[in-house]
């Protein structure tokens, strides 16, 4: 009698599980066929600067949503993206969603263009929405109107007029009524001909009372901008979100009121600030300097013996663009060898404007003795507070030095050569010798030459076989990039500083970092802080040269940092 033959339960169970994942598959592909995707809102009609959600569902499976550009609206929050899969008695469910929390720029009525999806070749589009704007609209959600005016936003300006050429700080001031975190500005100012950039200060708050209501005020953001055509800077209506606290009306185990936070959205202005010319002409020696500065030249010492040495400081104090100019390089006296000049500076950014001091410290060594001069320096700058071009003169001054260099040396307190020291040195070294000493320079040199010769043949052959042909590489990439902004800069080329910046954003790139993240961490774990440092202040000294003029010493230092910097990228 023939024997049953018994399949295996592990195998069995292995084939259903492969036509069950088949079978899903079909019923995926047959769903995605048939698939649609639907937008929707959270109101049609809202008010201006109040928050609202778009959703955009799809049951297909393949591809993925892509959001449409949201004309007449400012994404506050978002993209989220979810998906869920659900199987209730035997039927499956699949959905896929992309969300999006908007505000309206102005008052109208405005449509949102169809989201899209691509299935395999076929574009699938979503249905339009149209979204009323009006001003003063009723929220109809407790929770939004209990988030509703909890916070206002003001800007500061440091200065309502200032010329061509002079900082302004903009300080972002928010009063809260209630608590609130994440303040974003979802609608960054956009100036021509202005260069912006975000300070890094610490966020300050204090207690006041508003209106007679007890509120938080908070300082959160901090920027500095400097015009370089007159006009009038500001005017523009900007939007700042936050997440409000308001509670909910229910209560947890213990009996404490529980809250949620809500997205509001405050609008704030811009002052006006007018941007008036600097007058003409300009002085041929002016580098760019506006405010009122104040230039010192400090010597620690006029007489001194030839084995001391000097420090000079040269300083520009005051109160005015600091951050576009530089200060004027010491002319370098006869008679002395003078250091690499070491840099200091202490500027500070307040709602009266930008204030403080840059100083280059010498050292200064004698070469000889007898009387020596510190030549006359002069420096201009525009001075915004009278109106005029001033012409600062520090006088020469005379330093003594009172002894010659060599003789200045005591060599009696010499201590004599020890006799028996160099002879107990000298026994040691004939100790390490021992017996005659017989060179291998003839034998070692034929084998040398011998194989530099059969690597040369072997080079040689080897160009023969290596006949495809390699493009440039790195090092010659990198040298013809340096050759090109030294010739830019040789010739002054108007768009020298633009050619540096792109060369060294370039060679960054050519590292594998992305031109987004050179600003971000990913620059210091690849090039350590110091040269991270380094490599930020050239590329921030060449955006600034871009818009406001520099002296030529300061042309010159950028250049020479860049030959030091460039070696090492």
């Amino acid at each position: 009698m023939q024997k049953e033959r018994k399949v295996p339960v592990k195998k069995i169970g292995k084939h259903i599980l492969i036509i069950g994942v088949l079978l899903l598959s079909l019923f995926a592909q047959g769903q995605d066929s048939n698939g649609s995707i639907n937008a929707s809102a959270s109101r049609t009609t809202v008010g201006l600067n109040e928050p609202f959600r778009v959703v955009f569902t799809t049951d297909i499976r393949e591809g993925s949503i892509q959001a449409p550009n949201f004309d007449n609206f400012i994404v506050v929050r978002g993209p989220y993206r979810g998906q869920q899969t659900q199987i209730i008695n035997g039927n499956a469910s699949f959905r896929k969603e992309l969300s999006f929390e908007l505000v309206a720029e102005k008052e109208g009525t405005f449509t949102i263009a169809p989201a899209t999806i691509n299935i395999r070749g076929q574009l699938r589009r979503s249905n339009t929405l149209e979204i009323t704007v009006k001003s003063g609209v009723k929220r109809e959600n407790s929770l939004s109107e209990k988030a509703k005016n909890a916070f206002q936003v003001d800007i500061l300006t440091s200065k309502k007029e200032v010329y061509v050429g002079e900082p302004v700080v903009m300080l972002y001031r928010a009063t809260l009524f209630e608590p609130v975190r994440d303040m974003n500005i979802i609608q960054a100012p956009n100036f021509e001909n202005v260069l912006q950039q975000q300070l890094d200060f610490k966020q300050e708050q204090r207690i006041e009372i508003v209106d007679g209501k007890r509120a938080t005020v908070l300082d959160f953001d901090k920027r500095l901008l400097i015009p370089n055509k007159p006009g009038i800077l500001g005017g523009q209506e900007l939007k700042i979100a936050g997440q409000v606290q308001v509670p909910t009306g229910r209560v947890d185990f213990w009996g404490m009121p529980l809250t949620k936070f809500v997205q509001d959205v405050s609008s704030a202005e811009i002052p006006a600030v007018k941007i008036k010319p600097l007058p003409s002409p300009k002085p041929e020696d002016f580098s760019g300097a506006v405010g009122s500065f104040k230039v010192v030249r400090e010597l620690d010492k006029t007489a001194l013996n030839g084995d001391e040495s000097l420090t000079l400081k040269i300083r520009i104090e005051g109160s005015g663009n600091f951050n576009t100019i530089s200060v004027p390089d010491l002319i370098p006296p006869q008679g002395f060898d003078v250091y690499d000049p070491k840099f200091n500076e202490n500027i500070r950014y307040t709602e009266r404007g930008v204030r403080g001091y840059k100083e280059l410290e010498y050292l200064l060594v004698p070469q000889f003795k007898g009387e020596f001069i510190i030549p006359e320096m002069q420096w201009t700058f525009f001075n915004s507070e009278t109106g005029d071009y001033e012409t600062v003169l520090l006088e020469e001054e005379t330093i003594h030095v009172n002894s010659n260099v060599l003789s200045a040396r005591d060599t009696s307190t010499l201590a004599p050569v020890d006799k028996r020291e160099v002879t107990t040195i000298d026994d040691d070294i004939r100790y390490l010798q021992t017996g005659d000493f017989k060179p291998f320079v003839d034998l070692r040199l034929r084998r040398i030459s011998l194989l530099f010769v059969l690597l040369t043949a072997l080079a040689w052959v080897l160009q023969f076989i290596n006949v495809k042909r390699k493009g440039p590489s790195s090092e010659a990439l990198a040298s013809a990039l340096e050759k090109k902004v030294l010739k830019a800069f040789a010739g002054g080329d108007e768009a020298r500083f633009a050619i540096m910046l792109n060369a060294v954003e370039q060679r960054i790139m050519e590292r594998g970092i992305a031109r987004e993240a050179i600003s971000s961490d990913a620059l210091e774990m690849y090039y350590g802080e110091e040269r991270t440092k380094a490599i930020r202040s050239l590329m921030e000294r060449c955006q600034l040269a871009q818009y406001a003029p520099i002296s030529i010493g300061s042309t010159q230092q950028l250049e020479t940092d860049f030959k030091a910097l460039w070696k090492t990228l």
